[in-house]
């Protein structure tokens, strides 16, 4: 298992909407822009579902996640990938619906989702492209 360092965290922290991506039971890939995604802990982000509905089947199905953050400025990127726990009630849950009514109280959460960092990838041009950390 990888652990998010302060710069990826830092990065997650910049991110205004973070592209997530997942894949049905079949295989079929999905791809989303999310804006409530953040750092959780040093292993877990923590992703609100305040919309999904492919993306919940998909995870439901099939808990595999992946997601790039990136500062053009830094020229840095990073891709996560790992699986996902689904939360509709508890600390979880709890934490994501308190962090949206601060943003946005007209929001009804349904559930949080938590990846679990498994494997982080380095996704900018050079010679550690595709590096695993």
């Amino acid at each position: 298992m990888a652990r998010l360092t302060e710069e990826i965290k830092g990065l997650i922290d910049k991110q205004k909407v973070i592209t997530v991506a997942t894949a049905s039971k079949d295989g079929l890939p999905n791809v989303v822009p999310m804006s409530f995604v953040k750092v959780y802990d040093d292993d877990n982000l923590l992703i609100v579902d305040n919309f999904m509905n492919k993306t919940r089947d998909n995870l439901e199905n099939n808990p595999n996640m992946a997601i790039c953050v990136w500062d053009t400025e830094k020229k840095k990127s990073y891709q996560i990938k790992g699986n996902v726990s689904i939360h509709t009630s508890g600390t979880v849950f709890d934490a994501a619906v308190s962090w949206v009514k601060e943003v946005n109280p007209k929001l009804q959460p349904k559930s949080a989702v938590l990846l679990r960092v498994d494997k982080i990838y380095v996704c900018q041009p050079g010679s550690d492209l595709g590096k695993e950390l």
